[in-house]
């Protein structure tokens, strides 16, 4: 595509670029063999080499410059050939469509912006070119604006059948997919809590910008109650109903939002609505910074069965903020807090830095550091003082054979907790085994966790996680 759409015209339109004095037989004889050059990829150094040349001898000769801009944007040497670019436009024998060769360079060149402007200026001047309109749809798909990219092809196909924008057209729109999905996650920890969610949920690209989502599921919490237990006199366990609607949407290039609301309906505690919202702003495909707010109970916060018994809500935002720093290195940090119905407040803050030590093998090492502080001490659910962590992991993903995969994400460190005036501190570890199976949109994915933290004692937690889905 790249070089496809000009090959053609280049043999025709080098010969037409005019020269400050007539070139020599030896010169138009040399002229020619490196526009013949063109048609093999092998010849392309051996032209670029006869074009230089040439151009000592003669550099207001437009033809060879124009030769050797094209060469080099084809071989990918963006820079050196919009130099060229800008030299042959001064020229007073520019041919008529150099403009919209020029956007096309800097689109490959990933300058988008300024491919677009100069675009739309040829445009202007000639609105049913079909070369610019396929210019501009390739520019907006290759900047993440799809919605504009498909308005753009299907002007572009009106008014010329292309066969290679035809068959871009069709692979962006086959990224426009819908999905059904289920799943069961299971948790229990050494304080005797058992909590099973299990459920269902669907999603439709509404378009290029939107994603359209729902959710419905079961919830089921247990405990097996002591002599100690603060509230003897309830029941040990209690289930609920939960759905939720969701969108996402993106506002424009760098801008996406997310809205979802529901309710989870308990059995024996009082019912919940349920809401979040996000709002992402990635300056460029190397980071993301967002805001995200969120309503409901203490529940997934604190896995406590005494706080749903008590109707605990908890309103809570965080900012974050990502940044791949290059090919082998990203760092991660976010900072939060919640309000509590029950007038408790938490802060928390955490970071990591994570390295890729083999370009071509999916496999991490991570350094991670969080801390938390709740305001007051409740009975219901852990709110320590202080609670800080670090844990240095490896994560990863390995083939096994064919479309599955095993996953893996272990880790250990230390951490250090104070309640009520006393304080602990000790070892701390945690280690995720998963399989991963996907083929034709279709994906199985099933985990087993195992994780130990320090709270007033040491505190151990189990997992078990089975997600299915089917994207089509």
């Amino acid at each position: 595509m790249r070089r496809g759409a000009l090959l053609a015209l280049a043999l025709v339109a080098l010969v037409a670029g005019s020269v400050a004095a007539e070139p020599t037989q030896e010169q138009g004889e040399r002229f020619e063999r490196a526009g013949a050059l063109l048609e093999d990829r092998a010849g392309w150094d051996e032209a670029i080499a006869l074009y230089r040349a040439l151009l000592v001898e003669s550099p207001e000769w437009t033809a060879p410059r124009l030769g050797l801009a094209r060469v080099l944007a084809w071989r990918g040497d963006y820079g050196e050939s919009l130099e060229h670019y800008e030299r042959v436009a001064a020229s007073p024998a520019a041919p008529p469509d150099l403009a919209t060769e020029r956007a096309e360079v800097l689109s490959w060149a990933g300058r988008n912006s300024e491919a677009r402007v100069l675009f739309e200026e040829v445009l202007a001047r000639s609105p049913d070119d079909p070369r610019v309109a396929r210019g501009l749809a390739r520019t907006y798909l290759w900047s993440g604006q799809r919605t504009k990219a498909n308005v753009w092809y299907v002007r572009a196909l009106a008014l010329q059948d292309d066969a290679e924008a035809r068959q871009e057209y069709g692979a962006l729109r086959g990224e426009l997919k819908q999905q059904i999905g289920a799943g069961a996650f299971a948790f229990f920890d050494s304080e005797n809590f058992s909590y099973l969610r299990t459920g269902a949920d669907a999603s439709l690209d509404w378009d290029f910008d939107t994603r359209i989502y729902a959710y419905t599921g079961a919830v089921l919490i247990a405990r097996d109650r002591n002599s100690d237990a603060v509230l003897p006199d309830s029941p040990d366990h209690d289930s609920a109903i939960e759905g939720r609607l969701g969108v996402e949407r993106r506002f424009a290039t760098r801008w996406k939002g997310t809205a979802e609301l529901g309710g989870r309906g308990w059995k024996h505690a009082e019912d919940r609505v349920l809401a979040r919202g996000v709002l992402e702003y990635a300056p460029n495909e190397n980071a993301v910074a967002a805001l995200e707010v969120d309503h409901g109970d203490q529940l997934e916060h604190s896995y406590s069965l005494e706080s749903v018994q008590q109707g605990i809500g908890r309103t809570g935002g965080k900012l974050s903020y990502w940044r791949q720093l290059n090919s082998a290195w990203e760092g991660y940090g976010e900072v939060g807090g919640a309000w509590l119905s029950d007038s408790n407040g938490e802060l928390a803050m955490g970071g990591s830095v994570a390295w890729r030590p083999f370009p071509d093998v999916d496999v991490q090492t991570a350094l991670a550091l969080d801390a938390m502080h709740y305001q007051d001490m409740s009975p219901y659910y852990y709110s320590p003082d202080i609670d800080l962590g670090g844990t240095l992991s490896v994560m990863g993903r390995v083939p096994i054979h064919g479309a599955l995969a095993f996953v893996f994400d272990a880790g250990g460190g230390a951490g250090f907790s104070q309640e009520q005036g006393a304080s602990s501190f000790g070892p701390a570890y945690r280690a995720k085994l998963g399989l991963r199976w996907d083929r034709g949109g279709f994906s199985v994915a099933l985990d087993a966790a195992r994780s130990q933290s320090v709270r007033d004692s040491s505190y151990t937690t189990h997992e078990a996680a089975l997600r299915m889905s089917w994207s089509f």
